[in-house]
């Protein structure tokens, strides 16, 4: 998802899959590629799924508005997320606890 109403300053990329080693690097690659520079990244895990959001600008500093870049770019970010042949499939581990500083959100 891209939506520039969420931000007063900036695009807000929302991207969520299949958790996966390397995920968050195929997701900022296409975002890097596109000429956008990334404000900040909010990263949170669901179990096996992951919510990756990015606040970006292009290169004067302004939200991305042209409808062919945006299209682009969320096509690329689809194939990101779908693009997990190469990543080893990791399962989840049994008695896991979240750490203290994730049991107070």
């Amino acid at each position: 998802m891209l939506d520039n109403d969420a931000s007063e300053a900036s695009t807000v990329v929302e991207a969520s899959g299949r958790d996966r080693p390397g995920l968050l690097a195929a997701l900022a690659r296409p975002i890097s590629d596109a000429g956008l520079l990334i404000l900040s990244a909010h990263i949170d895990g669901y179990g096996e799924r992951a919510v990756d959001a990015f606040y970006v600008v292009d290169g004067r500093g302004k939200k991305v508005v042209e409808p062919k870049a945006m299209a682009a770019l969320k096509a690329d970010l689809i194939a990101a997320l779908e693009d997990d042949r190469d990543q080893p499939i990791v399962k989840p581990r049994a008695n896991l606890q979240k750490a203290r500083a994730s049991v107070a959100r």
